[in-house]
């Protein structure tokens, strides 16, 4: 499949500027990849962005689709938001130039991968390394709630932390789940229920097989899967992603598309442009025992605090 940039380039970060966000309601676009830019509560934050070539060893690229911008193009951003220590989730060639030109940036990674950013030239008051299941406070009282990922399992460092990283984020009384690579696991659907109804789940689609593995392509849900999944964890729209910027690793939406439709009639789904926008709005919830936002807590202490 071929794929085009519906905005790019100035325009684009034109629009990540001028987009008027009422409260109560979130914009988001999607980057490529798992790429996804959320702004609302007067924040704008980006998870897992690639804004730099990805190439072979023999200098040739592997990008189905030139970046959008540099990350030295980007002012504004408050937090960037990254799953895992993988060139197409955390690279430096894209968090440096962010940083330089944002320098009240704030970095948030899975905490085995501080060092890859603090070794990498980002200081270190800048990134916050995250934990599954202890929250962290965001600016204007937007919550981010890290989950542990299985990629393709469940890996921890010497200290028992999670490599892979997905997180719930509220901002103004919005949620989004933004899965970064992961299978489905029963563990997740029980991480991700006590936040259910999810306004937005952002999830891969790859999927995963032999020829890839001989590659050394480690793997993430299929279409069915994900299918299952976002009923299974009651998200009310679902964005499927990661099916389209690495060669040799890409995947077709639309049989994502036919699986929510001949099993999950109703459901709502997109399949976006790169670069395209959409909107959010808080919707009325039933009560499902949940905390105010900004006092609920995913099990632990607050570990970070920035204001």
């Amino acid at each position: 499949m071929k794929y085009v940039w519906y905005k790019k380039g100035a325009e684009l970060l034109k629009e990540f500027e001028m987009t008027q966000v009422p409260e109560h309601m979130a914009a988001y676009w999607y980057i490529g990849q798992m790429g996804m830019v959320v702004k609302g509560a007067g924040l704008t934050l980006c998870f897992d962005p690639v804004l730099n070539d990805l190439r072979r060893p023999d200098g040739t690229s592997r990008r189905n689709y030139e970046a959008p911008f540099g990350g030295s193009e980007w002012k504004g951003p408050d937090y960037v938001i990254c799953s895992h220590d993988h060139a197409d989730h955390i690279n430096l060639e894209t968090l440096l130039p962010l940083h330089q030109a944002n320098p009240s940036l704030r970095f948030i990674v899975p905490a085995p991968a501080v060092r890859t950013l603090t070794d990498g030239g980002i200081v270190q008051e800048a990134v916050v390394g995250a934990k599954a299941g202890e929250e962290i406070v965001l600016g204007n009282g937007a919550v981010l709630y890290p989950v542990a990922a299985a990629h393709e399992t469940y890996e921890t460092d010497e200290h028992g932390n999670q490599k892979s990283l997905g997180y719930v984020l509220n901002l103004d009384g919005i949620s989004v789940y933004h899965a970064g690579d992961t299978m489905v696991t029963g563990q997740l659907i029980e991480d991700l229920k006590r936040f259910s109804p999810l306004d937005l789940a952002c999830i891969p689609i790859n999927g995963v097989d032999t020829e890839r593995h001989e590659r050394g392509i480690i793997g993430n849900m299929d279409c069915r899967d994900g299918a299952y999944f976002v009923w299974k964890i009651g998200a009310d729209l679902t964005v499927p992603m990661h099916y389209d910027m690495v060669m040799g690793n890409l995947e077709d939406p639309l049989i994502f598309a036919r699986y929510m439709q001949e099993m999950y009639p109703g459901k709502k789904y997109r399949i976006m442009q790169l670069g395209e926008r959409g909107y959010l709005a808080k919707q009325q919830k039933e009560s499902c025992g949940r905390e105010p936002a900004g006092e609920r807590k995913f099990g632990h202490q607050v570990v970070s605090r920035m204001l």
